[in-house]
């Protein structure tokens, strides 16, 4: 659809076209590289020559965290429980919805600080993140408008649930709750 609004705008708008194909540019390679994710996930371990590199979890936070701070948003990680190892689904659908999470947070919230809470119990992950954002909040970037439906649709593939919504505090909230191991969809998808 976007390639076709760029198409139909190329002759009349062209500055307008140009934007549709860089946003729609950066979802295909996002898109591309989180299916390359899913064929690493998919493929045994004793496959030969897997050229994929492994795909992120959660032992990548921090270089997540690194990230976003470089980019000017403070980030405190803290963890409750003891640690566990994940299915390698929920430690990538993990990471997944903290970086789309985080990456709302700094794209869209008025915020100077932004939580990531790890809370394992003895069959569960759940994970937040939230931030301090005031009332200000900045318009939604060009292009945008599927992360919260993807942090959704990648919780409930790895058999959880998510919930996202302002705090009464103030700011945004994303909760994901999660299986230490993947569990299949039940019903309809």
């Amino acid at each position: 659809a976007q390639a076709g609004t760029a198409a139909h705008l190329a002759r009349t708008r062209p500055e307008q076209a140009e934007q549709i194909l860089v946003a729609l540019t950066r979802t295909t390679s996002s898109a591309l590289r989180e299916l390359e994710a899913t064929v690493g996930l998919l493929r045994r371990p004793d496959d030969p020559d897997d050229p994929l590199e492994p795909p992120p979890g959660l032992d990548r936070l921090p270089e997540l965290v690194s990230a976003f701070a470089s980019a000017g948003l403070r980030v405190v990680v803290t963890v409750d429980g003891e640690e566990r190892p994940l299915s390698p689904g929920v430690d990538l659908t993990a990471f997944r919805i903290a970086q789309e999470a985080l990456t709302n947070v700094a794209k869209h919230a008025a915020a100077s600080t932004a939580q990531v809470g790890l809370a394992y119990t003895h069959d569960r992950l759940i994970l937040t993140v939230s931030d301090d954002g005031g009332a200000t909040v900045r318009p939604p970037a060009p292009g945008g408008g599927f992360g919260l439906i993807g942090m959704g649709e990648r919780a409930r593939s790895a058999g959880g649930r998510l919930h996202a919504g302002r705090r009464p505090e103030g700011g945004f909230a994303v909760t994901a709750e999660l299986p230490v191991h993947s569990q299949p969809l039940e019903g309809p998808r």
